[in-house]
């Protein structure tokens, strides 16, 4: 009778009824115990579940990130592999020439795409000198 009354399955009045009828000090335990229960007790577990849930989510958002930031990485890490191995002689400079060789590689293109830059984007500094 009493979880049906707590959980909805029961009409509070029709259960305390019976437990007046035998005593108003047994009617005053009935209605503390619903109200420390609807209003203590369920408020207190349904805060421990949202707490879960929002601290799950947040851990998936900062895991997210941080795999978003290492794929980040490590394709600047391959571009700057792909710079290295086409400068001529090992001097560390890259011609415009040399440049437009290295933007014709699809491999190269697809580097530049993950990263959100436009072979375009990538030609500005050779066309701003």
């Amino acid at each position: 009778t009493l979880f049906l009354t707590v959980s909805g399955g029961l009409e509070w009045g029709k259960a305390a009824g019976p437990v007046v009828k035998l005593d108003l000090y047994y009617g005053f335990v009935w209605l503390c115990y619903i109200a420390f229960m609807v209003f203590g007790l369920l408020n207190v577990l349904t805060g421990v579940f949202v707490e879960t849930a929002m601290s799950a989510m947040n851990g998936d958002r900062d895991n997210m990130i941080q795999a978003q930031l290492e794929e980040r990485e490590s394709l600047i890490k391959a571009i700057t592999t792909v710079f290295i191995k086409s400068a001529k002689e090992g001097s560390g400079h890259i011609t415009e020439e040399e440049m437009d060789v290295i933007l014709q590689d699809p491999e190269v293109v697809a580097y530049f795409s993950a990263i959100g830059v436009d072979t375009t984007e990538a030609m500005g500094p050779f066309q701003l000198l």
